[in-house]
C-alpha cells in the first residue's frame, strides 16, 4: 500500500466508526413516542395543565378550553415575569402552581414575542381566542393571585404591566 492509500484507508475506517457512533447515539436517544407523539412527558404535562387551579378557574369562569386557559395564563405570566424585579418575579412564581406547564402551553415560537400587551393579543389569537379575551383573563388571574396571598406590591406591579395606561 502506498502512503496515500494508507491515509485514505484510515480515513474511511474513521468515518465508518464515527457514523456508527453518531447513529447509535441518535437512535437510542429517541423513541417512537417522541416521533409520533403520546410520550409520557406530554401526557403528564397535559394532565398538569388541566388540573392546574388557575387553568380550572379560567376554564370554568370564561368558558375556554384548558389549553386556551393554560396558554393565555402562560402568556400573561411570562410577560409579567420578564418585567418584574427579582423579588416580585420570585413571589409570582411561588403563587402559581405548575407555572412551567403554563408557560409551555404558549404556542410554539411565540414565547420570544412576549414583550408587551400587543403581543399578548397575538398569542390569544394563535390560541383561537379573540384578543378581547385578554381583558377577561386579567381579572380572573388577579383574583386568583389575591386569593393565593399575593402582596399588594406584586398586585400593583401586575396591574401596571397588564393594564398599561395608553
Amino acid at each position: 500500500m502506498t502512503p496515500q492509500q494508507t491515509i485514505t484507508h484510515h480515513l474511511l475506517i474513521f468515518a465508518a466508526l464515527l457514523s456508527c457512533l453518531i447513529f447509535s447515539t441518535t437512535s437510542s436517544a429517541f423513541s417512537l413516542s417522541d416521533l409520533f407523539g403520546g410520550g409520557d412527558d406530554e401526557k403528564a404535562e397535559a394532565t398538569t395543565t388541566a388540573s392546574n387551579p388557575l387553568t380550572e378557574a379560567l376554564s370554568n369562569q370564561l368558558g375556554v378550553t384548558p389549553e386556551q386557559a393554560a396558554g393565555g395564563a402562560g402568556a400573561l405570566l411570562s410577560l409579567a415575569s420578564s418585567q418584574l424585579n427579582g423579588d416580585q418575579a420570585t413571589e409570582l412564581s411561588k403563587m402559581i402552581p405548575g407555572a412551567d406547564a403554563l408557560s409551555a402551553a404558549i404556542p410554539p415560537g411565540m414565547s420570544a414575542l412576549l414583550t408587551n400587551m400587543d403581543t399578548i393579543n397575538q398569542v390569544f389569537s394563535a390560541l383561537g381566542m379573540d384578543a378581547s379575551m385578554v381583558s377577561h383573563f386579567i381579572p380572573v388571574v388577579m383574583q386568583f393571585l389575591g386569593n393565593q396571598g399575593a402582596s399588594s406590591g406584586l398586585m400593583d406591579s401586575l396591574g401596571a404591566i397588564w393594564n398599561p395606561v395608553s
